[in-house]
């Protein structure tokens, strides 16, 4: 009976373990071979300084871009993401936002990311902002994998963007036109 025990403990210990694999990636574009990948705003001038964050997203199960499973590697444990400034001087249009651990995909496994970017002065999240950007993009490998774990690989297929402005759909066009035409008849009127 003894021997079935210790099976079964190191049985669910190894499933337990295979749960909580996460893969990681370094959120950077520091690194010399992704230097040319800059981020621009509309003029075509890298962005830089306090008006920009630069954030990331991952592609979930279900299809959608999430942070839900995303967390930052820090020296001291891991730490909830936020978003990140771009780099000033010789850096503008770059960021380096530290390893991100992937709790939901496996090391080694493929991930789609996706890195935005916006003008704070715009809107204070991408959502509500107006001028904003952004790129997807696939990892074919996270690191993370072995033991020791590798490192974070680097976001090799990424290779910037422009934050530009929102432009609305034909549609929000054609319903102001309307707006505007019934306005016109009931001043006639």
């Amino acid at each position: 009976m003894k021997m079935y025990q210790t099976l079964g403990f190191v049985a669910g210990a190894l499933v337990g373990a295979s749960a909580f694999a996460q893969g990681t990636f370094a959120f950077s574009t520091t690194a010399k071979a992704l230097q040319g990948a800059k981020i621009l705003d509309l003029y075509g001038v890298a962005i830089t300084g306090a008006n920009y964050l630069v954030d990331v997203l991952v592609k979930q199960s279900d299809g959608t871009f999430s942070q839900a499973s995303l967390l930052k590697i820090t020296t001291s444990g891991n730490m909830a993401l936020a978003p990140v400034n771009p780099l000033l001087g010789l850096g503008a249009g770059l960021f380096s936002g530290g390893s991100i651990l992937v709790g939901n995909i496996a090391p080694g496994a493929a991930a789609t990311i996706k890195v935005i970017a916006w003008d704070v002065t715009s809107g204070a999240t991408y959502d509500s902002a107006y001028s904003r950007g952004s790129q997807t993009f696939d990892i074919a490998a996270l690191g993370g994998t072995g033991s020791p774990p590798s490192t974070p690989v680097a976001m090799a297929n990424f290779t910037g963007f422009t934050v530009g402005l929102l432009i609305p759909e034909p549609s929000t066009y054609a319903l102001a036109a309307l707006g505007l035409g019934g306005l016109l008849v009931f001043r006639r009127k």
